[in-house]
């Protein structure tokens, strides 16, 4: 059964061509930078601000631990907003991120209950290890054809 609109046309009206053109563009950005660091930097440093803040009910985090929480949370968000947006920073952000997250078991609450320091940890090390791709000629070439 065919339509009076064609595939073309269909695609252009229901604006698939574009989600397709932003999906390869956010791809791109994405394995252009070690995004996988930056996220789990920004989570774990949520993760510590979020225990400091609520709490668990019958444990309240105020006094040191929860002033070192919300500054150690703060500044792994920035770690990994910063290896997001200049990848070229991302040894001086994962070594600093590496040294925060020892420092977060210390003072701040185990790191957020451990899971804040797990993620926090694992993040430094990918943003530590991540080396970008570098295209050949050969593969240049490929990739027009």
């Amino acid at each position: 059964m065919t339509t009076a609109i064609g595939r073309g046309r269909w695609i252009a009206w229901t604006g698939w061509a574009a989600t397709r053109a932003g999906r390869s563009g956010w791809r791109g950005w994405r394995r252009g930078r070690p995004f996988a660091a930056g996220l789990l930097l920004g989570l774990g440093g949520l993760e510590l601000i979020c225990v400091s803040w609520a709490g668990l009910g019958f444990l309240r985090f105020t006094g040191t631990a929860g002033a070192a929480s919300w500054a150690l949370g703060a500044l792994f968000v920035v770690a990994g907003v910063t290896i997001w947006h200049n990848p070229a920073l991302r040894y001086f952000s994962g070594v600093l991120a590496a040294v925060m997250s020892l420092v977060s078991l210390v003072a701040a609450n185990l790191g957020g209950l451990l899971l804040g320091f797990l993620l926090t940890a694992v993040g430094s090390a990918l943003a530590l290890a991540w080396v970008p791709q570098v295209r050949s000629e050969h593969a240049e070439m490929a990739a027009r054809r």
